[in-house]
């Protein structure tokens, strides 16, 4: 346990993380989310049962796939040391990343420049990139609010730069690897047991010192 520091919180937020993930992973059209109240015969879908569906599915529904992103930001937001971005002002720009992107994807369907995926419920885009798109088209001129939302999300990307890199998860990968690693070693082959000198060796050391010392004087 010396080796290995165990972190509750770590584990916790980590696996809440995951979960989260898995809910929007597994999401399905049919599964209850808030825009859709029906029950499916056929029973959920979502590995993370009905809340997963109301969660994962509802966000979505909303963002897109963009919203694959959250899970990253929510664990970062929670974990990241030291702290240079609040929770409440990385949760804000955490929604306000995930928006833009959500625009975007839409601006890329809508002027061909992804190609649309009919198959999948995860790649369908979302009604906050779908009005969002509508409502500037029809309010102001497309390239000046493509570029008032490009350094909208030029801000946000720096502003979340630290929550964003995944250099962290690596450094954290590789120095769980490497106390795991030294823990199977030392079982293995523990160190050598240090030498102590017996008692007796001790008393006449101190003594020869001692009579050293005299002669000298």
């Amino acid at each position: 346990m010396s080796v290995i520091k165990l972190r509750i919180d770590y584990l916790v937020f980590g696996g809440l993380g995951f979960a989260f993930l898995l809910s929007i992973m597994t999401a399905d059209f049919q599964d209850p989310t808030v825009f859709n109240q029906l029950y499916p015969s056929a029973g959920i879908q979502n590995w993370i049962g009905l809340i997963g569906a109301i969660t994962g599915g509802s966000l979505l529904e909303i963002f897109g796939p963009s919203s694959l992103l959250l899970p990253w930001l929510f664990v970062r937001i929670f974990m990241h040391q030291p702290r240079s971005v609040s929770v409440l002002g990385g949760t804000y720009y955490t929604f306000v990343l995930v928006f833009l992107l959500s625009i975007f994807y839409e601006l890329a369907l809508q002027l061909t420049l992804l190609e649309p995926v009919n198959s999948g419920f995860l790649w369908q885009n979302g009604y906050a990139g779908k009005l969002a798109v509508e409502w500037l088209g029809q309010s102001m001129a497309l390239a000046l609010s493509s570029t008032a939302l490009g350094v909208m999300l030029i801000i946000s990307v720096v502003r979340m730069s630290r929550l964003l890199s995944p250099l962290p998860l690596f450094s954290a990968l590789l120095t769980g690897i490497q106390n795991i690693l030294m823990l199977l070693v030392n079982k293995i082959s523990p160190p050598p047991a240090p030498e102590y000198l017996p008692a007796a060796d001790l008393a006449n050391f101190k003594v020869h010192s001692r009579f050293e010392e005299n002669s000298s004087g």
